[in-house]
């Protein structure tokens, strides 16, 4: 078997993402007009921008002239993480005495009144990128037989059954593809299986064909969600996948756990942002663990890695010790049209890479001979 590493390369032109996922939620949050929906598009979204732009934080107006949305989110994250630093003092202190308890309380107050506009602007990034990816996912059912898939949709010709996929991307691209060629389903495509039914009412059990190739989303990806408890239901999995997702890849049948979308949980999508939380108390990331283990163990068995369109920024370090641990010397190659990724990002593991490839999706797959798994198919 071999395993495929992707990153934002590899669902270029479709997503035109990276350093301009700001801009790109920016764009689609101003043409839905009157939206409410978690929060208010015409209200919320200006004043929050507005709100980045004139804060008197130099590390959030820098972040946001640059339109970085990882600097964006840190910046946030960071006064997400001291809020919920001070509020876990006070337990602790209320068992010392009332003194040590109001103490912890004050603290927590004056910490809450100062950074408390950061997480309600926190909270309105993230349901704007979770509506940017679910809504983008509905779309590309639209677009998909446009000249945009091209290199998406030979490159899933090019894998062959037993292939893993191991992407960073929230999007669904490479599974649409791999669906549309009977190579995926979502009933065990993403490594865990998923019961479906036939619709919200209707409870016959609907059975899909094996997956071939396995779809491994190291950030977690839009559509899922915590699964619901479910005691009588007898498969056990950690994940439950959007009805609205799973209609955006053409399919009408809904999981059994999750025949309705749940109003106010978010989606299990590990956010851009240098403080990336892969495990904690939330249970929705114990989903994780599975998914880099099957990512490791993939890695290690595959006879070749090929990774492409994925620049491992330095914020990744989770990412760079599994390339690290996972991959073989003369088993691996870097697949990146840009030449300071591949002489800088990867310049510590570029001794494990068979070839360091300066090339886009397309011109890798064009180099592969007549003759490679599944260029035929």
């Amino acid at each position: 078997m071999r395993a495929y590493v992707l990153g934002a390369g590899a669902s270029h032109p479709v997503y035109l993402l990276g350093t301009r996922l700001f801009d790109a939620i920016d764009k689609h949050i101003q043409s839905c007009g009157p939206m409410l929906h978690r929060f208010d598009y015409q209200k919320d979204w200006p004043k929050l921008k507005t709100w980045l732009a004139t804060n008197s934080n130099p590390l959030l107006s820098h972040s946001y002239r640059n339109k970085n949305i990882e600097q964006i989110f840190t910046v946030l994250d960071l006064a997400q993480a001291l809020i919920s630093d001070a509020r876990s003092k006070v337990l602790p202190a209320a068992r010392k005495g009332a003194a040590d308890a109001r103490t912890a309380e004050t603290e927590l107050d004056s910490v809450k009144n100062e950074i408390d506009e950061y997480r309600r602007v926190r909270d309105i990034l993230l349901w704007a990128l979770e509506a940017f990816f679910l809504d983008h996912n509905h779309d590309d059912n639209k677009t998909f037989s446009s000249s945009a898939w091209n290199d998406l949709r030979r490159l899933a010709c090019y894998l062959q059954p037993g292939d893993v996929v191991i992407t960073f991307n929230y999007d669904s691209t490479i599974e649409r593809v791999l669906y549309s060629l009977g190579k995926w389903s979502p009933s065990d495509g993403y490594g865990d299986a998923i019961a479906f039914q036939q619709n919200e009412y209707d409870h016959t059990p609907v059975i899909f064909a094996p997956s071939k190739v396995k779809v491994l989303h190291l950030h977690g990806a839009a559509g899922w969600y915590q699964r619901p408890p479910t005691p009588t239901e007898p498969i056990r999995t950690r994940i439950a996948l959007d009805p609205i997702f799973l209609r955006g890849l053409g399919i009408h049948h809904v999981d059994v756990s999750l025949p309705n979308r749940p109003p106010n949980q978010r989606q299990i999508l590990l956010h851009p942002t240098f403080l990336k939380v892969y495990g904690g108390v939330d249970r929705s990331h114990h989903i994780f663990s599975r998914i880099w283990k099957d990512a490791l163990d993939a890695l290690q068995r595959a006879g070749k890695v090929t990774i492409i369109g994925y620049s491992l920024p330095h914020a990744d370090s989770a990412a760079w010790t599994l390339l690290h641990t996972g991959c073989t010397r003369g088993t691996t190659e870097v697949v990146n049209p840009n030449k300071s990724v591949l002489t800088n990002q990867y310049s510590a593991l570029i001794h494990l890479a068979t070839m360091a490839k300066q090339m886009t999706l397309e011109q890798w797959l064009d180099s592969q001979t007549e003759d490679a798994p599944g260029a035929t198919t």
